[in-house]
C-alpha cells in the first residue's frame, strides 16, 4: 500500500516542483504542508499531489501567484470564468505581440548574416530580448523580488557585445548537457555572481543571497563552469569552439566530485541537497568526524597545483596537511559564513589569521566599516573592498574593480590616487595595504555549496561515499578535489599524476 504522507523531497520529486518553489508558496500562503514532524521537517499527504499539479497547471497557462491563490480558493463558477476569460484575452495580446518581435528577430537576424551593422532600433530589441529571457528565467526559479530584476536589467545594460552572444552560446551548452545526462556546476570565480546565468541554470545559488555583484561578470572576459570529469571533452569542445566565435574565453573545468555523486546516485538514488538547511547540524559540525571525504578541508600534499607550485608556496602550505585535523576537530562552523572566511583565509595562506578566527567576534568589526560585519571585522574578500571603496568615494562598482586590478599589479599605479578621496585615514590605509591581497568571494561560496554537499554525503552514507572516493582516485592517479583548467590552447585538463 502507498504511504500516505510525503517529504518535501519526495512531494517535490513526485509533483515536478523545485524545493525553493515549495518554500515560496508556503510563503505565500498557496500550498502549505499538511503538518510538521517532530523533527520540524514538512510533510504532505498524497492527497496534495492533486493540488500541486492544478498550481503547475494554472503556472502553463500564465497565471501569477496571486492569482493562481484565487483560482485556488474559488468555488464560484462564474468567478472562475471571469478569470480565465480574462486570462485567454491577455494571452491573445500577447500572442499579438510575440508575432511582432518574431518579425523583428527575423530582420535583426537576416542583417546580421549578411553583416549589415544593426539600427538602435533593432540593437534595443536584442537587448529587451535578453532582459525578457533572463526575467522569465529568474521567475521560474521563484524570484520575483523587483530587486533582483532591477539587478539583472543593469547587468545586462553592462554586456558587451561579445557578453550578449556568449550567454546564448552557454544556453545551448547547458540544454545539451541536461539531454546527455552530463552534470555540471556550481561554477565559480566572476561567473558566479551573474543573475543571468544564474537564471540559465549555470549557478544553483542566487548570487544575491551572498552579497555577490554581478557587474564583475560583465567587467570579465571569461566564463568557468565545472563540469563532470569523464565528459569533460565534450563540453570542452564546445566551450572551445564558442570562445572562438565569441573573443570570450570559456573554460570547462574538470570536476572528479560530478563523478562520485553520478556513482553514488546510482546505489543511494537522488539526493535533493537543496532540502538539507545551511545550517543543519550535520552539515555544521562535519569536519569534527575527520575532513577525509569534506571539500576543501580534506588537504593532500598530493593536489596536482600543490605539487607544481613554487617552493615557497610549499612550505607556506605544511600547515594545512599537519594541523587541519586536529583544528577542526575542536572548532565548529557556526554557519556558511564561517566556513567560506576560513576558505578565504587558507587560500591566501594566513596562517595566524586562520587559527584565531574561532576567536572573533561581531564586535571586532568597526563600526565604520559594516562591510565586514559578516567576516567580524577582517578585509579578505575582493568584493567587499569595492564595495567599501564605492562607498566612500562614490565611485561605481566596475570602476572600482579597474582601480582593485590596478594597484594590485603595481602598488605605485596612477589609481591609487583615486584613495586620497577617501576621508577615513584609518580605511584608507586598509583599502591600500589589502588591496593586492584580497580574495573572490565568488570562490568560497561555491566551495561552501560543495562542502555542503560532501558533508551531507558523508554524514548519512559514509562507507558508500568514501568507497566511492577510492575508487576515483585509484582510477585516475589524482586526489578526488583536483581541479582542472586549461593551461594551452591544444591542452583540455591537468594529467595525472601517474
Amino acid at each position: 500500500m502507498m504511504k500516505n504522507w510525503l517529504t518535501i523531497s519526495e512531494f517535490g520529486e513526485r509533483t515536478g516542483l523545485s524545493i525553493k518553489a515549495l518554500r515560496i508558496y508556503e510563503e505565500r500562503g498557496i500550498l502549505n504542508p499538511h503538518t510538521r514532524s517532530e523533527s520540524r521537517y514538512r510533510v504532505y499527504t498524497a492527497e496534495q499531489v492533486l493540488v500541486a499539479e492544478r498550481i503547475v497547471h494554472y503556472k502553463h497557462l500564465g497565471f501569477s501567484l496571486e492569482q493562481i491563490k484565487a483560482l485556488l480558493r474559488e468555488t464560484n463558477g462564474q468567478s472562475l470564468l471571469e478569470l480565465l476569460e480574462a486570462r485567454l484575452c491577455e494571452s491573445r495580446k500577447n500572442v499579438s505581440l510575440m508575432q511582432q518581435q518574431i518579425k523583428s528577430l527575423e530582420s535583426i537576424l537576416t542583417s546580421l548574416k549578411q553583416d549589415k551593422e544593426l539600427s538602435e532600433t533593432e540593437r534595443s530589441q536584442v537587448m529587451e530580448n535578453i532582459i525578457e529571457i533572463s526575467e522569465n528565467n529568474l521567475k521560474r526559479k521563484g524570484i520575483i523580488d523587483e530587486r533582483a530584476l532591477l539587478q539583472v536589467r543593469e547587468e545586462i545594460a553592462l554586456y558587451t557585445s561579445e557578453k550578449k552572444q556568449v550567454i546564448a552560446g552557454i544556453r545551448e551548452i547547458i540544454d545539451y548537457a541536461k539531454k546527455e545526462n552530463i552534470l555540471l556546476g556550481p561554477g565559480r570565480g566572476n561567473s558566479a555572481g551573474s543573475l543571468v546565468l544564474f537564471g540559465e541554470g549555470y549557478s544553483k545559488r542566487n548570487p544575491m543571497d551572498y552579497g555577490l555583484l554581478p557587474e564583475l561578470f560583465s567587467a570579465s572576459k571569461f566564463i568557468w563552469l565545472d563540469v563532470e570529469y569523464s565528459r569533460h571533452q565534450e563540453i570542452g569542445r564546445m566551450c572551445d569552439e564558442l570562445s572562438q566565435k565569441t573573443g570570450v574565453e570559456v573554460i570547462a573545468f574538470r570536476s572528479p566530485l560530478l563523478d562520485i555523486f553520478k556513482s553514488l546516485e546510482r546505489k543511494i538514488g537522488k539526493v535533493e541537497f537543496n532540502s538539507f538547511s545551511d545550517f543543519d547540524p550535520m552539515v555544521l559540525h562535519a569536519p569534527q568526524n575527520g575532513t577525509r571525504g569534506l571539500f576543501w578541508l580534506d588537504w593532500s600534499p598530493d593536489f596536482h597545483a600543490h605539487q607544481n607550485s613554487t617552493q615557497e608556496w610549499k612550505e607556506m602550505s605544511k600547515w594545512k596537511n599537519d594541523e587541519l585535523e586536529a583544528f577542526f576537530k575542536a572548532n565548529v562552523f557556526n554557519g556558511p559564513m564561517d566556513y567560506m572566511v576560513q576558505d578565504c583565509l587558507m587560500s591566501l595562506g594566513m596562517r595566524e589569521e586562520f587559527f584565531a578566527y574561532p576567536r572573533r567576534t561581531i564586535a571586532d568589526c568597526p563600526e565604520s566599516l559594516p562591510e565586514l560585519k559578516d567576516t567580524k571585522g577582517l578585509l579578505i574578500f575582493r568584493e567587499d573592498w569595492l564595495k567599501i571603496l564605492a562607498r566612500t568615494t562614490g565611485t561605481s562598482i566596475l570602476e572600482a574593480n579597474k582601480i582593485q586590478r590596478a594597484i594590485a599589479q603595481d602598488p605605485n599605479a596612477a589609481e591609487v590616487s583615486v584613495l586620497e578621496k577617501v576621508m577615513d585615514s584609518d580605511i584608507r590605509e586598509r583599502l591600500r595595504s589589502s588591496c593586492g591581497s584580497v580574495y573572490s568571494k565568488a570562490h568560497s561560496v561555491n566551495g561552501w555549496l560543495q562542502y555542503k554537499q560532501t558533508a551531507i554525503l558523508k554524514g548519512l552514507w559514509p562507507k558508500q561515499y568514501l568507497a566511492a572516493i577510492d575508487d576515483w582516485e585509484q582510477k585516475h592517479g589524482l586526489v578526488w578535489f583536483e581541479f582542472g583548467y586549461k593551461p594551452g590552447p591544444n591542452e583540455f585538463y591537468l594529467k595525472a599524476n601517474s
